[in-house]
């Protein structure tokens, strides 16, 4: 994941806050198709944390390679379906995947323009941030304790020194591919429960499977990723953005 969402992993307290607010504000409001539990979002918010934690320890016991190591690396060690990667190296195509990932963290905010959503707002609030929470643990996990090396680095045209960074070693999987995916399909998905007989709900969703789509390909094109690391950080993502916000399904239904 790039450094600017470290600050995430450091800061757990915020989600647990969310959550309080949350379901303090459900229990407030009309029948959603949404619901907070203490038995669920506590589970949620309290493993991820721990997953969070743990990533973070494990990045800390390993240690990145020297650098005389990267003056070995070759391209064709890549297998073919990655190794177009190594030949990209997009600095606009690196900014506007930046703009993009925080501009998904942003997503749940439309869900005032509805007046159903603005009611549960709490709710809508608190599954989202459990859903980026959530997704954030999985990636760093795994960007920990795969430690891929990112395309760049096999790079020739690319300065030793610009290479020689930690986030260099975390190339699986794309952290903003899977952010953008989460946060994407979390908002269709919250959008079509509330809004069940919108009309804007075809684009809506199309619009949330492209949106993280673009952004994986502004990553490979930028030498951050293979599409290896793309592929399977968009399906990590709509996973956890579907899954968090089925599992708060409100069993009482819901019709407005």
């Amino acid at each position: 994941m790039s450094q600017m969402l470290k600050k995430y992993s450091k800061r757990g307290n915020w989600l647990m806050l969310v959550l309080l607010i949350g379901i303090h504000a459900g229990a407030q409001s009309p029948a959603g198709p949404y619901k907070l539990s203490i038995n669920l979002d506590i589970p949620i918010a309290a493993n991820s944390l721990t997953l969070l934690g743990t990533s973070y320890l494990i990045g800390i016991a390993r240690p990145i390679p020297n650098p005389e190591s990267l003056n070995t690396l070759n391209r064709t060690d890549v297998i073919k379906f990655d190794r177009g990667a190594t030949y990209q190296n997009s600095k606009a195509c690196a900014y506007i995947s930046d703009a993009a990932l925080f501009a998904s963290t942003g997503l749940p905010l439309l869900q005032l323009i509805s007046k159903n959503s603005r009611k549960d707002f709490g709710t809508v609030a608190a599954i989202s941030a459990e859903t980026f929470t959530l997704n954030l643990a999985i990636t760093n996990l795994f960007k920990e304790t795969v430690r891929r090396k990112r395309p760049l680095l096999y790079n020739p045209d690319i300065p030793v020194e610009k290479k020689y960074k930690k986030d260099n070693f975390k190339s699986f999987f794309s952290g903003h591919t899977s952010t953008v995916a989460c946060m994407s399909y979390s908002f269709a998905e919250m959008y079509a429960a509330y809004n069940p007989k919108s009309k804007l709900k075809p684009m809506v969703w199309s619009l949330s499977a492209v949106f993280p789509l673009v952004t994986g390909i502004l990553r490979y094109k930028a030498g951050k990723h293979y599409w290896t690391d793309v592929i399977t950080g968009y399906i990590a993502g709509a996973i956890c953005g579907l899954a968090v916000p089925y599992l708060h399904r409100n069993s009482l239904g819901f019709n407005r």
